[in-house]
């Protein structure tokens, strides 16, 4: 088995890309930590997932303390660390804007504080909080961080925000490389393309069949198609790859 007894953290594991990782990942060995805002669903990803000893957890990525309590059971619970994806998000929030973009293609000057605030804390904030934590105990023998950016992130196609957000951890991702590299931790970004999950379910059907028919492959993805991606980058075939991008995304982005 590709992950045999390596202990992965996952989180927003609770439903879409994050709950196909998780299950990817245990069906090749590796022991889950599934986070999630949640913990329910994360509970419901590690009772369909293979193998034994996995753990949910909920937690809100966005607040630091919380994920440090976090990552300290899950240290006490499983007493290793080996790989991390980061893969909870959000592409709205209340205020955000969203309605007037569809309606007029303007939303940053109708986009609240707090909306924008909170994207950018879930998607960014929640990602350097996971990788701090991560990287203090991996220091220790090495891992795999994964962070899901977005093709917003490359192409600014999206939400101010979101867009926003992904390209900051495309940032994040790249500086974390440089400096964790002389630990043995590799750190990569997956930017998905249109993915069929709850969250593009949001999405007004108009505009991702205008996606869809942009894209070569003339498809949504799946999230299998994402985890497979990431379980690449988790393993041992990805072993001298660090500070890059894999972008599933049946060929609407072309880089």
């Amino acid at each position: 088995m590709r992950l045999g007894g390596k202990v992965a953290v996952v989180t927003g594991a609770g439903s879409g890309i994050g709950r196909a990782i998780a299950q990817c990942f245990a069906a090749e060995g590796a022991k889950l930590a599934a986070l999630d805002l949640a913990q329910d669903t994360a509970r419901q990803t590690i009772a369909a997932a293979e193998g034994a000893g996995h753990r949910a957890y909920g937690v809100d990525v966005a607040d630091g303390a919380a994920v440090a309590a976090a990552f300290a059971q899950i240290e006490a619970d499983f007493g290793a660390l080996d790989v991390l994806v980061n893969n909870a998000g959000v592409q709205s929030a209340p205020g955000d804007g969203s309605e007037q973009l569809l309606k007029t293609g303007q939303q940053i000057i109708h986009m609240e504080d707090a909306a924008f605030a909170r994207i950018m804390a879930v998607n960014v904030n929640g990602v350097f909080f996971c990788t701090r934590e991560a990287a203090r105990r991996m220091q220790r023998g090495g891992g795999a961080i994964i962070n899901m950016s977005s093709i917003a992130g490359l192409s600014s196609q999206g939400t101010i925000a979101y867009c926003a957000s992904k390209s900051a951890v495309l940032g994040l991702t790249r500086a974390s490389a440089r400096e964790l590299g002389r630990f043995g931790i590799r750190v990569n970004a997956i930017c998905p393309g249109v993915i069929d999950t709850p969250m593009t379910a949001e999405i007004p059907e108009a505009f991702i069949n205008t996606l869809v028919s942009a894209t070569p492959l003339g498809r949504q993805g799946q999230p299998e198609d994402i985890a497979r991606a990431a379980l690449y980058l988790a393993g041992e075939e990805s072993s001298f790859v660090t500070g890059q991008w894999l972008s599933p995304n049946g060929g609407l982005v072309m880089c």
